[in-house]
């Protein structure tokens, strides 16, 4: 029988079980795949462990990017561009139902085609990291010449981001630990330390002021910007929606997922025009280990689980 990672109440990684579960067979409108690669993202350890208030039905599986072959499919299965699902294709997208498991069936609205070039564990962890990145992006249009603050610049989102950011031509300074500056900097990025003193040291690096801040980290780094003088709405966040709400900050939201934007940044991967580090991959055995480097937090790129 196939396995997958499920957990039956909220709390940390020690509530995480893998099970035996029923094979799957996809239904009208949907594919099933044999699942390579499933990439962690904080959502997934915030909404297990409660941070996230949200609904959870038990037993509930976790994770939502994956890679993998398909295996099965229903009359009319194409892709977003009307050409058709073949067995035997490869594929990477999202999935509401949870991807840390063997096998899944998605719908044919959330996949699209894997390059070949591309490795499995990129492919199966960049769904959330850079729909949300390009989402943000959208939201917030670099411009040739502005300047922007990243926090987290070393994390997922954050590298998506920044290197965004640069092909729209912005100046781009991102936040992270001393060990991701030299990292930083080959990616064309500024690196700067977070935390105590990072207002001052902003004002010094931007005499000329910047022109909206990234936040991929938390209430830390939002208030320092408003701190350093920038409007609310000149602050974007995926990470704090209470703030957003109470402050009036700027937000993506519940962007519509695009498989043809993801084909078109996987395509950008494959041809390391954009690149997105694997920090460890684990086997599906090691799920508690890979959740317990997650949520260590101070990560460089991704970590994945491979079936």
């Amino acid at each position: 029988m196939p396995r997958a990672v499920v957990y039956n109440r909220q709390g940390g990684p020690e509530v995480l079980q893998l099970v035996d579960v029923d094979s799957v067979y996809p239904e009208s409108g949907q594919i099933s795949v044999d699942v390579k690669a499933a990439g962690l993202n904080p959502f997934d350890f915030k909404l297990r462990s409660g941070i996230i208030p949200m609904p959870v039905e038990f037993p509930k599986g976790i994770g939502t990017d994956f890679a993998g072959v398909v295996t099965g499919v229903t009359a009319n299965a194409t892709y977003s561009d009307g050409r058709p699902i073949h067995i035997g294709d490869e594929v990477l997208g999202w999935s509401d139902g949870g991807t840390m498991r063997e096998q899944l069936v998605v719908p044919t609205s959330n996949v699209a085609r894997k390059p070949a070039d591309l490795s499995w564990e990129l492919a199966g962890s960049l769904a959330t990291a850079a729909l949300t990145a390009d989402a943000s992006i959208a939201l917030m249009n670099p411009q040739p010449g502005d300047t922007v603050v990243v926090s987290a610049a070393a994390g997922a989102v954050g590298l998506v981001y920044c290197q965004l950011a640069i092909k729209a031509g912005a100046r781009v300074i991102g936040t992270a630990s001393a060990a991701n500056h030299d990292y930083l900097r080959a990616l064309g990025v500024e690196p700067i330390n977070y935390g105590a003193g990072l207002v001052e040291r902003l004002h010094t690096l931007t005499p000329n002021g910047v022109a909206f801040a990234q936040d991929n980290w938390g209430r830390e780094f939002i208030d320092d910007m408003l701190e350093y003088g920038l409007a609310p709405e000149k602050i974007c966040t995926i990470v704090d929606h209470k703030a957003t709400a109470e402050l009036g900050l700027s937000n993506p939201g519940r962007y519509e997922r695009s498989t043809a934007t993801l084909e078109s940044l996987a395509q950008q991967f494959a041809s390391i025009d954009l690149v997105l580090p694997i920090e460890r991959s684990f086997p599906l055995i090691e799920f508690r280990e890979a959740f317990e480097l997650l949520e260590s937090r101070h990560l460089r790129g991704k970590v994945v689980l491979v079936p």
